[in-house]
């Protein structure tokens, strides 16, 4: 079961799966560890880590506040997914959500409460498509393979916040600057002393020789957003493609309606954390709605 997530994730993340690779390779390279011992091992801690999450993630989210269906709930639920092999779990919350993990489906509260049956089969069906489990497994690869770039982006932000503060301090000795320009000067001012900062000690790592700690330190500002892009729209293309698959089932109108429901009541925003990874943010509601719109209507114009 693990090999063929991964081999489904190579197909939603083919590319910052090979950014990570890339960027794990030269890592590796820097300290002087053999390549093909850093991939494997990446493969090797990436079967271990969706093992760990396809087991632990039903508790993972009862701990988070998921719970199980009332029976009203389970009924519409049952009708509506039919025979899909997922744990449903319903999250109380104000929120209209709803997402798929390894072997969980997560809906919120009032996102059951306004959805009526017919536009609830649509939305469903689409969130538990496979293209959706196989995206989050390729998430959890990804994310396995860029430990370091992380970790150093942490740091990095760590760094610059003790340039906020120095900002603050300097502000407060030079009296004038917080007078005329309080926000502004923190602001600005404390990024010119996180840069430096930053600056600082990736050079003192160079120089130390620590050639991978310091290059990471130094161009995670740059890696990281573009990584976070590129998994923005590797998201959006696989719900794409899950949506293509719910107008292939026959339910495009159905998933048109609760679309229509969502934007009607209130944008769909999905929460943060470890919830967020179970459906990060796509296309916009109106867009999403008028691309599902067209390709009904070139299905029935046929």
């Amino acid at each position: 079961m693990t090999l063929a997530l991964i081999s489904a994730a190579l197909r939603r993340r083919p590319f910052t799966l090979l950014y990570a690779a890339l960027l794990l390779a030269a890592f590796a390279s820097l300290i002087g560890a053999p390549v093909p011992l850093a991939l494997v091992a990446w493969f090797a801690a990436s079967i271990a880590a969706l093992e760990l999450w396809h087991a632990a993630e039903p508790t993972i989210l009862w701990r988070l506040g998921c719970c199980a269906p009332t029976h009203a709930e389970r009924e519409r639920i049952e009708a509506s997914l039919g025979c899909v092999h997922l744990e449903v779990l319903v999250l109380d919350s104000p929120r209209l959500w709803l997402g798929c993990g390894l072997r969980c489906l997560v809906i919120t509260r009032a996102a059951l409460e306004v959805l009526e049956d017919r536009a609830l089969v649509g939305v469903l069906y689409q969130a538990a498509a496979p293209a959706r489990c196989a995206a989050v497994a390729g998430q959890v690869v990804v994310s396995i393979g860029l430990l370091p770039i992380l970790s150093a982006s942490a740091a990095s932000t760590g760094l610059a916040l003790l340039g906020r503060l120095l900002a603050l301090v300097v502000g407060n000795a030079l009296v004038i600057p917080l007078l005329l320009w309080p926000e502004g000067f923190i602001r600005w001012a404390g990024r010119a002393f996180g840069a430096l900062i930053v600056g600082l000690v990736g050079s003192v790592l160079l120089s130390s020789g620590l050639a991978a700690a310091g290059a990471a330190l130094l161009l995670a500002w740059a890696i990281v957003p573009g990584l976070r892009a590129l998994l923005a729209w590797e998201a959006r293309q696989t719900e794409r493609a899950a949506d293509q698959a719910t107008i292939a089932a026959g339910l495009g109108w159905e998933l048109l309606e609760g679309l229509d429901t969502f934007a009607l009541a209130e944008p769909m925003s999905a929460p943060s954390g470890l919830l967020g990874v179970l459906a990060p943010a796509g296309a916009p509601l109106p867009v999403r709605a008028e691309r599902i719109r067209r390709a009904l209507s070139a299905t029935s114009a046929i």
